[in-house]
């Protein structure tokens, strides 16, 4: 599994916690009036997009890909006609605020910025009880091989890096004569402590 596929599934594992109820998919980034119907078919729900809007190279030789995450979430009245609005906007909301500053479990993946949302007017969808947000953000993800950790580090013959080395003990004698005529031996330890 590529590390955007990975990314998208921590969101989607993240939402499935945030809303235990709610059933939580991926999709390509479009939809239309069909693809709603069907998902009103799971209400509560939410369809997650993630797609690459550019990338930048980095000193590291890695890709940092800049990516577009839309949350589309839907639900739809219940008991009183138009409630679904606002339980859509909750959600919108809630979603918002835990995708703002975070990296959803991904070591890659720097916080979520230019967090937007909105909900989608459309009186067909409106007059179907269909209440429809979607947030958008931006997440950064670097994706490739890491140049600097091949060069400059050490690797065992398992591909593991090596991160502790041999240490050696090393002591210093020296030979102390005082003022008033005392003498003797000294030894000190000097070995330098690898955290």
């Amino acid at each position: 599994m590529g590390k955007v596929v990975d990314f998208r599934q921590k969101i989607i594992d993240g939402l499935k916690t945030l809303y235990p109820i709610m059933d939580v998919d991926w999709y390509d980034g479009l939809f239309d009036e069909q693809d709603i119907a069907d998902w009103t078919l799971k209400t509560p729900c939410a369809r997650v997009a993630v797609m690459a809007s550019k990338s930048e190279n980095t000193f590291t030789g890695e890709l940092n890909a800049l990516l577009r995450v839309v949350v589309v979430l839907i639900d739809e009245n219940k008991h009183v006609s138009l409630d679904g609005d606002s339980r859509a906007w909750d959600m919108v909301e809630t979603v918002a605020t835990w995708a703002n500053q975070n990296q959803f479990g991904h070591p890659d993946a720097a916080p979520a910025q230019n967090i937007q949302f909105k909900r989608i007017s459309q009186p067909v969808l409106r007059r179907e009880g269909v209440s429809v947000g979607v947030v958008e953000w931006q997440s950064d993800l670097m994706i490739g091989i890491n140049k600097v950790l091949q060069r400059e580090f050490f690797y065992d013959q398992n591909g593991q890096m090596i991160t502790k080395v041999p240490s050696s003990r090393v002591s210093i004698l020296g030979h102390v004569q005082t003022a008033a005529g005392l003498s003797g031996d000294e030894t000190v330890d000097v070995t330098p402590e690898v955290p």
